[in-house]
């Protein structure tokens, strides 16, 4: 089994403190709501609020530590964890982010309660590992995804250009030798 954690410090603030916040936010948005006061900010400052909350405590979509072994994988945050099985994951869906260290993972039919994770390789013991890891799987579990036909065309034609370059090699080493051959016979006479 291999444990990547993430930074405890970095996913206290970056996190938890912003998902306490939010639930402050949660509460006054609600009884701003109640006392009749701008329902159009609050109802805006309550969905936003209570979707982070959500995507922290119920969903766990940004977990603190993600395990994997031959057998699955398993995301965890706040003492709950979501358990995978690689024989049951029919879709495993990896986003790489434009930063190259932060990844968003959909597994089967992700959906509110599970199966949508954000995984900032960055802030997680062995991240780079992490990241190659699970954008391997991703070609590993579906062969005939477009990550994995991607990668395929990519890899035929660094061999296509090598062949193209081997050929050309091939014809100077040729053409090196003829006139090698042509001085040889030119000094003979």
């Amino acid at each position: 089994m291999h444990t990547y954690e993430y930074d405890s410090n970095v996913y206290f603030r970056k996190i938890t403190v912003t998902a306490c916040f939010c639930v402050f936010i949660l509460a006054y948005a609600v009884f701003q709501l109640a006392a009749g006061e701008t329902p159009f900010l609050w109802i805006g400052a309550l969905v936003i609020a209570g979707y982070f909350v959500w995507e922290t405590f119920v969903s766990i979509a940004n977990p603190s530590k993600v395990e994997t072994d031959e057998k699955g994988i398993t995301f965890s945050a706040y003492k709950k964890s979501h358990h995978y099985d690689w024989a049951e994951i029919r879709k495993f869906r990896c986003k790489p982010l434009a930063s190259g260290t932060k990844m968003y993972v959909r597994i089967n039919e992700a959906g509110i309660f599970r199966g949508r994770y954000w995984v900032n390789c960055y802030y997680y013991s062995e991240g780079e590992e992490l990241f190659k890891f699970l954008y391997n799987k991703e070609i590993e579990i579906d062969p005939n995804g477009l990550k994995a036909k991607a990668v395929q065309g990519s890899i035929q034609s660094k061999k296509l250009k090598k062949q193209k370059y081997d050929r050309k090699q091939q014809a100077r080493a040729q053409k090196q030798l003829a006139k090698q051959l042509r001085a040889n016979a030119a000094k003979k006479r």
